[in-house]
């Protein structure tokens, strides 16, 4: 198990920067062009896995793709919220570049519905890989648009299975087929749009695609993008029993929904074993965000949740396994700063391509692959409205707009307890220049959020402390570890 007290000794982050088997050592040289599977999670609290010390959560799965690839500790969204961590994820790019900072909850009356799409303007990860011959997919969640232009098949994937809002039932709808419905299950290649419990016809879906496109020779990429364990805390009666040592009862649910997903996991993981493709496939897991505030989440160890800018809302678990690229070394771990903006950059160096200026990602590979090379200090930028921060190397300065700057050395107290913003102002200051001259060269919001939302996020400041899981009855158990 990656613990959390060894994701955070000293000795840990100078002895394994990142781990690396040498650049001499790469197994791929005739291999094609690699396979991508993303998995996302949505609003899972980073201490909600086995491997970073859950002892409710039952995820052996997730926890098995951590043991054969790589666990990144330090790896930051785009986004402490769904949509735009998605755009990020997607183009690259800080979603503040286009003039995204915040989900769209809130329809202005004076903009048209597809202002809340992701922006035309900006190409997306399968629109870079149809000139490489890639066959892209999308099953599950969009939340990147719901008007015509914005819908997955419009934006580059080929197969599509899902719904476009942010959030839906997990369980059959009464009105899953009434007009512009951002909750309806919808699809560009079957009729079949029942739902089941969706987890589960998420993973069918993504189960399917293997079986007819692992073994066909054809490069591809699939983004798996499930809504668990999102609101609504809904879960099958079997798996909620499964948890019935842990309280309060919408916990258990939470921990459900997790195992739910996580035997999803495993069911892919075994679809592309028996396609024959998984040593030249990249696997990927993250959240696409930290814990929600109002859920039963675990952001453990660190400070904040969702929308915020601290650790416990950008920082997420972020595994990532290919067994052709001995860079990628097996049960390893990076203590390197990444981003889930990196994994375009990657997919096209993979396949020879340069990597656009514009785009703010760099690729894994090469970060995984200096090991022993002191590396440049990465530049990170989030903004949601009212609220923005940058981290440059350890540092990071968060500015909420109802109190003073805030700066915290991440690398050393990750837990953000220490305001160091009197203490280290003049370097306080260069990054306040920094992210100013960021706010005032990128776009205005595009759609602002309301009012209620952003004063309620100050709360959600005000009340932002390091969380502790409540372990289960019992025994605690050894799984994961």
């Amino acid at each position: 198990m990656i613990s959390q007290n060894l994701l955070f000794s000293a000795a840990f982050v100078c002895a394994s920067a990142c781990a690396f088997a040498g650049t001499d050592s790469r197994k791929r040289q005739a291999l094609p062009p690699p396979n991508m599977i993303v998995i996302l999670a949505d609003d899972l609290g980073y201490g909600d896995l086995g491997c970073t010390g859950s002892t409710q959560a039952e995820t052996p799965h997730i926890d098995r793709l951590a043991r054969e690839g790589v666990f990144c500790s330090r790896a930051y969204v785009t986004a402490p919220m769904s949509a735009p961590s998605r755009m990020g994820l997607l183009t690259g790019r800080f979603p503040k570049r286009y003039g995204i900072t915040t989900n769209p909850n809130v329809k202005a009356d004076y903009l048209p519905e597809s202002h809340y799409g992701l922006p035309l303007s900006e190409k997306l990860l399968p629109e870079y890989l149809k000139p490489f011959g890639y066959v892209s997919a999308v099953f599950g969640k969009w939340h990147l648009g719901h008007t015509p232009g914005f819908t997955p098949p419009e934006r580059g994937f080929d197969r599509w299975w899902g719904f476009l809002g942010g959030s839906r039932s997990y369980f059959p709808e009464k009105k899953e087929t009434d007009g512009l419905n951002p909750s309806r299950i919808e699809s560009n290649f079957t009729e079949d749009v029942r739902v089941s419990y969706l987890t589960d016809d998420v993973t069918e879906r993504a189960v399917s695609f293997l079986r007819e496109n692992g073994a066909a020779g054809t490069p591809f990429f699939m983004l798996v993008s499930y809504n668990a364990p999102h609101w609504p805390l809904q879960a099958k009666p079997e798996d909620i029993a499964r948890f019935r040592g842990v309280e309060p009862r919408d916990r258990r649910i939470y921990c459900a929904m997790i195992y739910a997903m996580d035997k999803g996991v495993g069911r892919i993981l075994d679809a592309l074993e028996a396609s024959g493709a998984a040593e030249n496939t990249i696997v990927v897991f993250l959240s696409d965000n930290g814990g929600a505030p109002e859920a039963p989440a675990c952001n453990a160890p660190f400070r904040g949740a969702k929308r915020q800018h601290f650790e416990g809302g950008v920082r997420v678990p972020f595994i990532v396994r290919w067994p052709a690229d001995a860079r990628f070394a097996p049960g390893s771990v990076c203590a390197r700063p990444v981003s889930s903006a990196d994994l375009l950059p990657t997919l096209l160096r993979a396949n020879g391509a340069d990597v656009p200026e514009n785009l703010d990602g760099k690729d894994l590979a090469e970060t995984l692959g200096s090991a022993g090379v002191p590396a440049a200090p990465r530049t990170f930028f989030w903004c949601t409205d009212y609220t923005a921060a940058v981290m440059r190397g350890d540092l990071k300065y968060l500015l909420v707009p109802d109190r003073a700057p805030q700066l915290y050395d991440v690398g050393n107290d990750p837990r953000e307890r220490r305001d160091l913003y009197l203490s280290r102002r003049g370097e306080a200051d260069a990054l306040a220049r920094e992210l100013g001259a960021y706010l005032c060269s990128t776009p205005a919001c595009r759609f602002p959020d309301s009012p209620a939302w952003s004063l309620k996020l100050l709360r959600e400041y005000d009340a932002a402390s390091v969380p502790a899981e409540q372990p289960r009855a019992g025994t605690p158990s050894s799984r994961g570890r």
